[in-house]
């Protein structure tokens, strides 16, 4: 039981059904003219054992118009339950609560994440030179029990989805407990408002044609998150990055973001990223997008399970698969964007993650 039930398939269905009857109805639009592409999707990976380290967010290999500055935010909302395995018949854990659910104890030793988290991040973008512009971000998260575990509880039901082991646990709960072989250990409970770190990224624009676009881009990330609870390693993180956009057709755009990360301390390993995303530009100004963010791990966790689709595997040791659906606008100096993220395959991101974000153009 726990992260063995997890209905990531099913759930990845639907979304994908929901992309392509939106797409559907979008090809009697207006199409798009001579305007920018609006690909890929923002936000970078919110998943715990994950969340101390710098990720890339998903970025464009084009330049901006020289002297351009992007003023953005963004919120994400996001529920995450995770436990480790357990057999809910075993007479350790017996008798269970009137209620089905496990005692108290037993739910704080079994729990991994449970939680709920709206996460506020500002983010600027200055094209200082033709080819070169430069970022930053910053996060603050906030972590409490929350609402969401009912709904989805019932939505899995209705659909005769498994609850992952939800429904031994209380309803509502902020707890967490993740630890790594290395040593390593992010935990916490309650409601819990702690700053992020300071991401500062510099991209360069070396290769630019109608269809093809190359850039590369470095960071660094400065330590400046709280440290206790898993929101910040406490060190400085370097990356390095290639990014790939392909436009062969006026409606579809091909983006490639891939890159290493390279943690200077605090227990985390060095990490492949790679994020593909696919753009169908629906009208002008309007896009809809096919996302993934695929990343290695930096920890590995004490204990093993049996996925039932890689077998047997060790805690957090995948690698994140994240899948993100989403659509992205653009009115003049005003550009906006939504998505759904989830992990279907490997289960290492968040159950369900919401992002909102929206940003302001000044030339």
């Amino acid at each position: 039981m726990g992260r063995t039930g997890r209905p990531g398939r099913m759930k990845f269905n639907y979304l994908i059904t929901a992309f392509i009857i939106l797409g559907s109805a979008a090809l009697s639009a207006e199409a798009p003219g001579s305007e920018p592409a609006l690909g890929p999707l923002d936000g970078r990976n919110m998943y715990a054992p994950h969340l101390p380290w710098f990720s890339f967010s998903a970025d464009t290999a084009a330049a901006l118009p020289a002297g351009t500055v992007k003023a953005g935010s963004a919120v994400y909302i996001l529920n995450e339950f995770s436990s480790y395995p357990f057999d809910p018949e075993d007479s350790a854990y017996l008798p269970l609560e009137p209620d089905g659910r496990l005692s108290t104890v037993y739910q704080d030793e079994l729990t991994a994440m449970d939680y709920e988290s709206t996460i506020l991040e500002l983010s600027l973008d200055w094209q200082a030179l033709e080819k070169w512009r430069f970022s930053a971000d910053w996060r603050l998260h906030l972590r409490y029990g929350g609402f969401m575990d009912s709904t989805i509880e019932w939505w899995h039901g209705l659909f005769g989805l498994s609850n992952a082991g939800r429904e031994f646990f209380d309803q509502n709960r902020s707890h967490w407990n993740i630890n790594s072989t290395s040593g390593l250990s992010m935990s916490g409970e309650g409601n819990v408002v702690a700053p992020g770190d300071l991401d500062l990224l510099a991209l360069w624009s070396f290769w630019s044609s109608p269809k093809l676009k190359l850039a590369a881009k470095g960071a660094v990330k400065i330590p400046l998150g709280r440290q206790d609870g898993g929101f910040s390693s406490g060190y400085p993180d370097l990356g390095a990055e290639f990014l790939l956009d392909w436009h062969p057709f006026i409606r579809w755009g091909f983006y490639l973001n891939t890159g290493i990360i390279i943690p200077l301390a605090g227990g985390g390993k060095v990490m492949g990223q790679c994020i593909p995303a696919v753009e169908f530009r629906a009208s002008k100004g309007i896009s809809l997008l096919v996302q993934m963010n695929v990343q290695s791990s930096p920890i590995i966790g004490e204990l093993d399970y049996i996925h039932p689709t890689f077998g047997k595997t060790t805690m957090f040791a995948l690698p994140q698969t994240d899948l993100k659906i989403g659509i992205k606008g653009r009115m003049n100096r005003f550009g906006w964007q939504f998505y759904i993220e989830e992990d279907p395959l490997s289960w290492e991101g968040p159950d369900i993650l919401l992002f909102f974000g929206a940003d302001w153009t000044f030339q």
